[in-house]
């Protein structure tokens, strides 16, 4: 199961309904256009899976096909961090306006995937879709990895991570998390939403890239209000932030990390 909680109930055997019903609702479903929402994607993921028939018009006649109402039609997303940027400014986007990591709601396809933790629509996703990964963005230039970490979505976490950083792992994770590089980074929505897990994976990239003085200058301008007290708690640091300045140790400044 894909969710901890099923978006849809439970649809049983579909296969028992005449074919000319379960096209009905599929165009219906097709007619949902212009946003296509997860639940209704996972629905039709569902519908695929009953019988080959509907398969392979689902495949051929939707997935595949150049209508208004295709896949296509429906799916607003970036495959890279740098054609989000320019699709984004190309359309009016102001590049010092802070675009909120949720949204609008419903969220779109992809973004209501990945909060919703939902590996099977994720897969086919990526399936009908070019290579998808943690750089990739959403609708609003959010990348996917961003995403997940505001969600914690435990299971698309642990996807990207083992599917690999970008080239450029240090830009990436200190960076902007949105393509036109205003608001937090990936390290500060880590640990801004409390993840030890997912921010002990970064903090350990980032040492593998950076050397130790560049290392800490990096840590402490993406959200130094937030990492002292993380660092410690996710057993990356063996001093507690509060003895830092304690006149038990010398009464001078601590380095931490």
């Amino acid at each position: 199961m894909c969710h901890q909680k099923p978006l849809v109930p439970a649809m049983g055997n579909l296969s028992v309904f005449p074919p000319e019903i379960m096209f009905k609702i599929l165009d219906e479903l097709f007619g949902s256009f212009p946003r296509l929402s997860h639940e209704d994607f996972h629905t039709i993921n569902q519908l695929m899976r009953t019988n080959k028939t509907l398969e392979q018009y689902i495949k051929v006649g939707w997935i595949n096909s150049n209508a208004s109402n295709s896949f296509n039609g429906h799916v607003q997303w970036y495959p890279t961090i740098d054609s989000a940027n320019e699709s984004l400014t190309l359309h009016g986007v102001d590049p010092n306006y802070i675009m909120l990591i949720e949204g609008l709601l419903p969220p779109d396809l992809i973004t209501g995937i990945i909060f919703d933790d939902c590996t099977d629509c994720f897969e086919w996703f990526s399936e009908v879709m070019p290579t998808t990964s943690m750089s990739c963005c959403n609708e609003f230039g959010w990348t996917f990895l961003s995403l997940a970490m505001h969600a914690k979505a435990e299971k698309l976490l642990d996807h990207f991570f083992l599917s690999g950083f970008p080239p450029q792992a240090k830009d990436f994770i200190t960076g902007s998390a949105n393509a036109l590089g205003t608001g937090p980074s990936i390290l500060g929505i880590s640990a801004s939403s409390r993840d030890h897990r997912s921010f002990s994976r970064l903090f350990k990239k980032l040492r593998e890239v950076l050397n130790g003085r560049r290392e800490r200058a990096a840590i402490r301008s993406v959200a130094p209000q937030y990492l002292q007290k993380l660092l410690y708690e996710a057993g990356l640091v063996s001093m507690h932030p509060a003895l830092r300045y304690s006149p038990y140790h010398s009464g001078k400044r601590t380095e931490m990390y």
